[in-house]
C-alpha cells in the first residue's frame, strides 16, 4: 500500500504513521515534489518539515504527530466558514 500524500499538509505525516502502525505496510510514502510556487501556502505550516536521509524518513518515536503547527502561519491563515 502506498497511501496518496503527495502534498505538503498534515496528511503526509499522517500517512507516515499510518504506515508505522499496520503490519503489511509497503516501503514507501509518496512525497511532493513540487516548490513554493505549486503550494506558497503550505510552508512554513509545521516544525519540523520531513527530513529524509538516505532515502528514508524515519517515524517519529514519541507521542503525537512529531511536528508542531507555526503559529505564525497560524495568524496568517484565513477561515472559511461552512454553513449546514
Amino acid at each position: 500500500m502506498v497511501p496518496h500524500s503527495a502534498n505538503l499538509s498534515l496528511v503526509t505525516h499522517f500517512a507516515q504513521h499510518l504506515l508505522g502502525a499496520i503490519p503489511n505496510a509497503g516501503p514507501y510514502l509518496e512525497l511532493s515534489i513540487e516548490g513554493p510556487d505549486y503550494y506558497p501556502k503550505k510552508y512554513g505550516l509545521y516544525d519540523p518539515s520531513l527530513a529524509i536521509e538516505n532515502g528514508t524518513l524515519a517515524a517519529p518515536t514519541e507521542p503525537g504527530w512529531g511536528v508542531e503547527v507555526d503559529e505564525n502561519w497560524l495568524s496568517r491563515a484565513g477561515h472559511l466558514a461552512t454553513v449546514a
